[in-house]
């Protein structure tokens, strides 16, 4: 068991050189009224010029999830993926599948997880103009992080995006301001 931890550990540190690799982290305010700290770790491949590989990790202070799948892209401006993976701490399946199009300087991806039970779903949908190399701005609706509009300023030197959401939770009937998250590619 310790060996296959070595593995993985070791395929995390590996893939950012042999792969894109992006890392996301932010808050996310909880039903609780508490800022819970999340971690997003994603790694794509290409295979062939329109088949990538592609990886999945999110991890919080009470449970995490990783995905392995694949996506086509039949041309530069649209992307279809699916992937499939496990939940912390049970042996249940999760699943999951994207659409990503993009127009001129404006993108929509809509994402929907799917897990064990009734309840064990997750949504998502950004739809994001950039404005310009440095400032893009959207609506995003999104399960248990709510539905608002979401500002993102790049910095291109370092890459990486800082973004932060004012949305309404309509399951948690509450409104907030996610805190500052950060996108490093």
């Amino acid at each position: 068991n310790s060996i296959m931890k070595n593995v993985f550990v070791l395929l995390l540190i590996s893939l950012p050189f042999l792969a894109q690799a992006q890392l996301e982290m932010y808050g996310r305010y909880t039903a609780h009224g508490t800022v819970e700290p999340n971690i997003n770790y994603s790694v794509s491949k290409k295979i062939t010029k329109k088949i990538t590989f592609t990886f999945f990790s999110l991890v919080e202070q009470k449970w995490s999830e990783a995905l392995i799948g694949v996506s086509y892209s039949p041309s530069t401006s649209f992307t279809v993926g699916a992937s499939a993976g496990i939940e912390q701490g049970s042996g249940n399946l999760r699943y999951s599948v994207s659409a990503w199009k993009k127009i001129g300087k404006t993108s929509l991806l809509v994402l929907g997880e799917l897990g064990s039970g009734p309840s064990n779903y997750l949504y998502k949908a950004n739809l994001f103009h950039q404005y310009s190399n440095y400032f893009t701005l959207g609506v995003t609706a999104w399960r248990f992080h709510g539905t608002g509009p979401n500002l993102r300023f790049t910095i291109p030197k370092l890459p990486a995006t800082i973004w932060s959401m004012p949305a309404y939770d309509f399951e948690a009937n509450s409104f907030f301001v996610l805190p500052p998250g950060a996108l490093i590619v």
